[in-house]
């Protein structure tokens, strides 16, 4: 019984992972979305196949019904790493697409221009950095509840 209520809960944390993650991020770069979508997808595979293992009845489940589930919760992980390796790279690719913008405008601002117009300019951008670096800080650097990046 405790097994069964692990397996349940570890099935409903992927669930909210893959809701977290699935969620409308407001994105611009079509990588990061596909990225998204194909994570998700993987993710969503891999908690129904663990869950279908953890269903399995041990007094009436067969070896080869064992052999399926454990094959289907191999190969649905190894797609779910897959997907998780292109959804931060495509982060960390759009939020140096990003950064590099941004460094541009602020390179490129003439000194005779008024500070507030450089600004208006400029801050829309970084609003946009600022979103993508917390898409990747989310993503890849939250460890144990704490993040690399400060608030702000």
């Amino acid at each position: 019984m405790k097994r069964r209520l692990w397996v349940s809960a570890g099935v409903g944390l992927l669930a909210v992972v893959a809701v977290t993650a699935c969620g409308d991020d407001d994105d611009s770069a079509s990588d990061v979305s596909a990225a998204n979508t194909a994570f998700c997808g993987d993710l969503a595979a891999y908690a129904t196949a663990v869950g279908d293992l953890a269903g399995l009845d041990p007094a009436t489940a067969s070896k080869d019904d064992y052999k399926s589930a454990a094959d289907d919760v191999k190969s649905t992980r190894q797609a779910m790493v897959d997907s998780a390796a292109s959804l931060s790279e495509a982060e960390w690719k759009n939020l140096q697409t990003q950064a590099d913008t941004l460094r541009d405008q602020l390179k490129d601002a003439p000194d005779d221009q008024a500070v507030q117009s450089i600004l208006d300019a400029a801050k829309p951008q970084a609003v946009a950095v600022k979103a993508s670096a917390a898409t990747v800080n989310t993503a890849i650097c939250n460890v144990g509840g704490a993040t690399t990046t400060t608030g702000g």
